[in-house]
Parts: structure tokens; C-alpha cells; sequence
């Protein structure tokens, strides 16, 4: 496989380097090969013997460049990994900013819930118990409209309408129990 300039660096060095060892050992098996019957052939057999001998320079310089190559390599995860730290902090912030919210919107869910309970055991504590319910009611809503605004500054639309939907809910009955029946 030939290397492509836009290949990363590793699979050059790493390409470059193989190929040396190849042709090391293309050299070595060719050089053991020459029949030593001649001069010509035992100046051909040294002559290969001292370009396989070569050879091993060549290779530490191609194990230097991958290993440089390898340490850029590490220095790029890094610089990739690093931001990541930060990013997870952050991640970790905004989850607790949103169960704080969620939380919140539990807690007004439940006194509503309650709320609701209680007024469905109906008429028997008459006006005490509307003028209670409104009261609890407005600090529903109240509440309501602090977690919409906390939500929404904090830029968790979800719970913004989440909460507006439950402010409007808690407004909608309070106006039917100032109606008279």
C-alpha cells in the first residue's frame, strides 16, 4: 500500500519503516543466495552485504520518526481530551441545575396533588376551606411562576412551559372556586 500525502503522519512513519524492513530483508535473503564460486559473485555478495548493513540506520531513523510520530499522535488525544475535563463539569453543573428545577416542579406537583385531594372531600369545611385552598393555590402558582422564570433564565424551556402549563392549571381553579355555585 502506497502513502497518500493526506494519510496521517502514523501511517507514513509506520509505512516508510516497513518498507526499510522489507527491503532489509529482500537484501539479506538475496545476498545469502549468491553462489561464492566467483570474484564477480563475492563482490556482488559483499556489495549486498554491506547495503543490508546499511540497513539498520535507515530503521532506527524510521523507528524515530514513528515514535515522533506516535508522541504528536498522544499530544493531539490530549489536546482532545482536555477540553472533555471541562465539558463533564459543565455537563455535571447543568444537571444539577435541572434536577434542582425538576425538583422544584415535583414539590409544586405534590402540593397540588394534595390540594387537590383535599378539595375533593368536598363542601365540609366550607369557606375555610376555599379561602385555605386559595391561599395554598396562590403559593402554587407563585411558585409556579419563580420555577418558570428560574427555568427560562437558566435556559430549560421544558421546564419553563412545564411550569407555566402547572401556574395556568392552579389559576384555572382558583377562579372556579371563587365562583359561586
Amino acid at each position: 500500500m502506497k502513502t497518500k500525502p493526506e494519510d496521517p503522519e502514523i501511517v507514513r512513519a509506520a509505512e516508510a519503516l516497513e518498507a526499510q524492513l522489507a527491503e532489509l530483508e529482500s537484501r539479506s535473503k538475496a545476498a545469502r543466495k549468491i553462489e561464492l564460486d566467483s570474484e564477480k559473485n563475492i563482490q556482488r555478495a559483499a556489495r549486498e552485504l554491506n547495503e543490508a548493513l546499511a540497513a539498520p540506520e535507515g530503521l532506527a531513523n524510521g523507528l524515530r520518526d514513528l515514535a515522533l510520530a506516535m508522541e504528536r499522535m498522544q499530544a493531539r488525544q490530549q489536546a482532545a481530551l482536555e477540553p472533555l475535563s471541562e465539558f463533564a463539569t459543565r455537563i455535571q453543573g447543568r444537571l444539577a441545575q435541572l434536577e434542582g428545577h425538576m425538583q422544584a416542579f415535583a414539590e409544586l406537583g405534590q402540593a397540588a396533588s394534595r390540594l387537590s385531594a383535599l378539595l375533593k372531600t368536598g363542601p365540609a369545611g366550607g369557606a375555610a376551606l376555599i379561602r385555605d385552598a386559595n391561599a395554598q393555590l396562590s403559593a402554587i402558582a407563585e411558585g409556579a411562576r419563580t420555577l418558570f422564570d428560574a427555568a427560562r433564565a437558566d435556559g430549560f424551556p421544558e421546564v419553563a412551559r412545564e411550569a407555566e402549563a402547572l401556574k395556568q392549571r392552579v389559576t384555572a381553579l382558583r377562579k372556579r372556586l371563587d365562583q359561586p355555585n
